[in-house]
């Protein structure tokens, strides 16, 4: 067992992006030249709005200093040939052949994206080799959705074309919904393509309309705190599709009984509160509970986003905390791990809030903490989920991160 805190810092840009051409040139040798092409693509956080994307509710986010990087030269040759750091294999694919889906395989994401890409109309007419890695444990940041952003984004370097924001967003609930099979929503790639440092990113993803919104005055010191809990699973392995059904099967009961018409995909997010408040009792376990959920964090999203506007982080704190007990109560996410760090976490002083990330079943929790007293919080943390967890304390990792810009650097050689 660790007895030192296992707190992972941040190398500069450059240096990652040097790493990175280093390993490309090892891989790819001279006859793929240097680089042409470095993408950057933060990951992101949810403070407020969980589950609630594929409803069609509002939902919050920040993009992180954290990041997935990729180098990128352009070939000749009709194929994207990738090097991941982070699961240290080669994936290719042969723009001419068709393509699966291999269960729990990393090569999904660059199949999916050429996938995307083909279903979209666009052309396919130069390859690519690349390098990409990302230094963040993988789980509820959002690193699917930024690996497929840099896909995205190389592939069209590639075929010399521009692809916007809008676009990259559709680009990314295609691979991710269309190809992989989750249901999730839009939250993710939005967050990361908008995202500005210190302003929360509000999503309606009923309308797909971002905006953002500016912390007003405040003197209240504070920063982020991501801790990956030790334990990683795709999404597409976890109950994550499961709750998304149980949602929508919520929303049929709720239309059913209100007398209103049921479309082919209902949205909790397309019901009148006054409609939920009406028929709440008539909706069994779990769909009452899914439904409590989804409408609770509704008025903590429109709470949140006045108190970051106040300046009161924390009220905004305590709102993130009350929408991470909701998640384990009503959404019933987590796992034995994550809950153990939503408890220790909500329970240390100097710890404005803190909840699951992304889908919630394992991967990292985080917390909005108070700099001041980030060494008691860490020492109390590492104290206490080891003793609770300690097949997990040579795995689990510390982050303390900032919030940043959407950030996305191309650079052309």
């Amino acid at each position: 067992m660790k007895d030192s805190l296992p707190i992972k810092g941040q190398e500069s840009q450059q240096a990652r992006r040097d790493a990175l051409c280093a390993r490309f040139l090892s891989e790819f040798g001279p006859a793929g030249g240097d680089p042409q092409f470095a993408i950057s693509v933060p990951l992101r956080i949810c403070p407020l709005g969980a589950h609630s994307d594929h409803q069609g509710g509002v939902v919050t986010g920040f993009a992180i200093d954290r990041s997935i990087d990729l180098v990128e030269s352009v070939s000749k040759v009709a194929k994207a040939e990738v090097v991941s750091l982070v699961f240290d294999q080669r994936s290719s694919v042969d723009y001419t052949h068709t393509f699966e889906k291999i269960p729990g395989d990393w090569g999904n994401y660059l199949r999916g994206t050429i996938a995307s890409w083909r279903v979209s109309g666009r052309e396919l007419t130069r390859g690519l080799q690349a390098v990409i890695d990302g230094r963040m444990p993988i789980g509820g940041l959002s690193s699917s959705a930024a690996v497929s952003i840099a896909y995205l984004k190389a592939l069209a370097h590639a075929q010399e074309v521009e692809v916007s924001p809008s676009e990259l967003v559709q680009l990314v609930s295609q691979i991710e919904n269309g190809y992989l099979g989750l249901h999730n929503g839009i939250l993710d790639q939005s967050v990361i393509l908008h995202s500005q440092r210190d302003v929360l990113t509000v999503i309606d993803c009923k309308t797909n309309r971002v905006t953002a919104t500016s912390i007003g005055s405040t003197e209240t010191p504070w920063e982020f705190l991501v801790v990956h809990s030790g334990l990683s699973r795709q999404l597409t392995a976890t109950p994550f599709n499961q709750r998304v059904a149980e949602c929508r099967d919520a929303a049929r009961e709720l239309l059913k009984h209100s007398s209103m018409t049921v479309s082919d995909h209902p949205r909790l997010g397309d019901i009148s509160r006054d409609v939920y408040e009406r028929y709440e009792g008539q909706l069994a376990d779990p769909l009452r509970k899914r439904a409590r959920h989804f409408f609770t964090e509704a008025q903590r999203v429109q709470a949140g986003i006045a108190a970051w506007a106040a300046g009161d982080v924390a009220r905004f704190g305590r709102l993130i905390t009350e929408s991470g007990n909701s998640s384990i109560v009503n959404y019933e996410s987590g796992s034995p791990a994550l809950v153990a760090l939503y408890e220790i976490l909500a329970e240390q002083p100097g710890v404005y809030g803190t909840r699951f990330c992304g889908g919630g079943f394992q991967g990292c929790s985080l917390a909005l903490i108070d700099p001041r007293k980030r060494e008691s919080v860490l020492a109390a943390l590492h104290e206490r989920y080891t003793a609770r967890h300690p097949e997990l304390a040579d795995s689990y990792s510390i982050h303390i991160c900032q919030s940043a810009d959407a950030g996305i650097v191309e650079v052309l050689s």
